[in-house]
């Protein structure tokens, strides 16, 4: 009886290219990116801010809008002036360390203004500034 002779596998196994360690790096790079990533958060409304002639740039973590018919709103949803403080302790609670602040339309109530920034101030935020626009 004649042997025949035994035949390497086909698919050798040092020819593979193991890609669970790229996987691994892309996964610890995304996580990374997402971590450090802030969000900006838009009020929902186009508002009209009043003008001046200084300004400091601000990056607010809790971003709130009057628009002229004196409605609020804060993360794209109209609320009413009692809910403001319970929305911006939700907000608060996200980022602890972050300011406020208001755009107020120029044909808003500027008694309107004053109660939402009483809210705020209610929800334990003491850093607020009322957005305007340079001329």
């Amino acid at each position: 009886m004649a042997r025949r002779p035994v035949r390497a596998p086909v698919g050798n196994n040092e020819d593979d290219v193991n890609m669970t360690p790229l996987l691994d790096i892309v996964f610890i790079m995304l996580i990374f990116f997402i971590v450090t990533s802030t969000f900006i958060k838009e009020p929902g409304v186009d508002v009209e801010r009043p003008t001046v002639a200084t300004q400091s740039e601000q990056q607010p973590a809790i971003l709130v809008a009057i628009n002229a018919n004196d409605e609020i709103w804060i993360n794209k949803e109209a609320v009413d002036l009692n809910e403001v403080r319970f929305r911006v302790e939700e907000l608060r609670r996200e980022t602890p360390k972050g300011n406020a602040v208001v755009q107020a339309d120029v044909g808003s109530k500027s008694r309107l203004l004053l109660e939402v920034l009483e809210q705020i101030k209610n929800a334990g935020i003491n850093d607020v500034a009322i957005s305007t626009e340079a001329i």
